[in-house]
């Protein structure tokens, strides 16, 4: 994993540096993302009293990018954490589904896409049908 900081104060202390780096490669190991690939990019600055803290997690084919709002750097740390966690979930519920769906019938064998059953078939052909009805079918 590699991490950079950047910040317009010293808001990212050696402390807070290691708890971001704790915290955040937690969600990467929960979902096993390969540590060698992944990058987080922090930046912080102050909103009044307030710390806004944006986080880009990257990896191949997938970037993430939360942001957070709090009085605590180290609770926004753990609310970005939380937001990464609930966005990597959705990626993989994605990936999931895509998996799951039928493939494309141009995409099939020639049984797979026929879209008549042997009686269906049989009855046309016995009315002398089958031929228009295909046609029809393109």
């Amino acid at each position: 994993m590699r991490f950079t900081y950047r910040s317009s104060s010293d808001l990212f202390t050696k402390a807070l540096k290691e708890y971001a780096e704790e915290k955040l490669g937690r969600p990467a190991e929960r979902h096993r993302i390969e540590t060698h690939d992944l990058r987080f990019d922090c930046e912080s600055e102050k909103h009044r009293d307030r710390i806004a803290l944006r986080v880009l997690m990257s990896y191949p084919g997938v970037k993430i990018t939360v942001s957070t709002l709090h009085q605590d750097a180290y609770a926004a740390v753990d609310l970005a954490v939380d937001k990464i966690e609930r966005k990597l979930r959705e990626t993989d519920e994605k990936r999931r589904a895509l998996a799951r769906r039928p493939a494309r019938p141009g995409n099939m064998d020639h049984e797979e896409n026929d879209l008549m059953t042997q009686d269906e078939e049989e009855v046309l052909r016995e009315m002398g049908a089958l031929e228009e009805v295909e046609a029809s079918m393109g």
